[in-house]
């Protein structure tokens, strides 16, 4: 199989050719072209060294041909979040760059297009959505963010071209991800272990759908190249945590002694992911959250204050 892939560098992208290519990927992993920027760093992706690189971005309608030139799935993964001067430039890049990006790959004949939304798609729910009619993927739409709206115009592009016969499409929503990044201090709750590790006081406040980065790679690894999905939009849900509970579980995880004060955030809309169990993705959980946090806590105490690494 041949996969054109977009936001390789980034933290999903970076755990998803780990499985395409990793040791596990056996004789039969698929030939991987990525899109990346000019100086970008690669240096965490030194080990697939299969991995056919095309130099350029979503503004680069020269690059995005070739980024899809006789490839049979393509893998949307990334968002350009800026920094930018003004605010449109967000929108021109990532809602017309997709644009061209799809056309691209139906010029190529590409057969399925798989695309990371968001959650954030849903800005105003329904009355109607409680605990025992959660929120699930034939919910309406109404973004109530500038980034929910960019998410929410490519998937209505994306329905566009699957109705058109152009390429089967899947749509992934997932929620806050958590998971180690390329650079560790960006990662999820990073800053909160950091402080708490150090002993300082913290104090935190509202509450996070969480989604597990495992949960997420996994139900890329079943859809990319599955029939069985087209047309399909999935969110990706693990759980909800108040950060006030959150950080109490810091502290027990990396024997703090710093305090944690602050207020329960709202416990959040309930959300269905029963499409995802469906295809056999697992979901960790809270014990998700405690094996992340120990693995954040060694990172930041075996890597101190340098937080670029090369391999993790």
């Amino acid at each position: 199989m041949n996969i054109a892939m977009t936001g390789i560098t980034g933290m999903v992208g970076s755990h998803l050719i780990k499985v395409l290519h990793g040791e596990n990927a056996g004789a039969d992993k698929p030939f991987v072209r990525a899109l990346i920027r000019d100086g970008c760093v690669l240096e965490h992706l030194k080990p697939y060294e299969d991995v056919d690189y095309v130099v350029g971005d979503l503004s680069d309608k020269e690059s995005l041909a070739k980024l899809v030139d006789g490839a049979e799935v393509l893998v949307h993964l990334a968002h350009f979040p800026g920094p930018v001067q003004k605010v449109e430039e967000l929108v021109t890049t990532n809602v017309n760059g997709t644009f061209d990006l799809l056309e691209a790959a139906k010029k190529a004949r590409v057969k399925q297009v798989v695309f990371m939304s968001a959650c954030s798609v849903f800005g105003k729910v329904l009355p109607t959505v409680n605990a025992d009619n959660p929120l699930d993927e034939n919910h309406p739409v109404w973004p109530g963010s500038l980034y929910g709206s960019i998410k929410s115009s490519i998937e209505s592009f994306c329905h566009f071209y699957h109705k058109a016969r152009a390429f089967d499409i899947v749509i992934l929503r997932p929620v806050t991800i958590y998971g180690v990044r390329p650079e560790i201090n960006k990662s999820e709750w990073f800053n909160t272990v950091d402080y708490l590790a150090t002993n300082y006081n913290v104090d935190l406040k509202g509450s996070t759908k969480y989604v597990g980065l495992d949960a997420v790679v996994q139900c890329l690894d079943r859809v990319i190249g599955n029939k069985d999905v087209s047309g399909n939009t999935i969110h990706l849900v693990d759980g909800h945590i108040h950060n006030l509970d959150l950080g109490k579980l810091i502290v027990e995880i990396v024997d703090s002694f710093g305090e944690v004060e602050g207020v329960p955030g709202e416990e959040g809309v309930p959300m269905s992911n029963q499409a995802a169990k469906d295809l056999g993705v697992t979901f960790n959980g809270r014990e998700g959250i405690v094996e992340y946090i120990k693995l954040l806590h060694k990172l930041q105490m075996e890597f101190g204050g340098e937080r670029q690494i090369q391999s993790w």
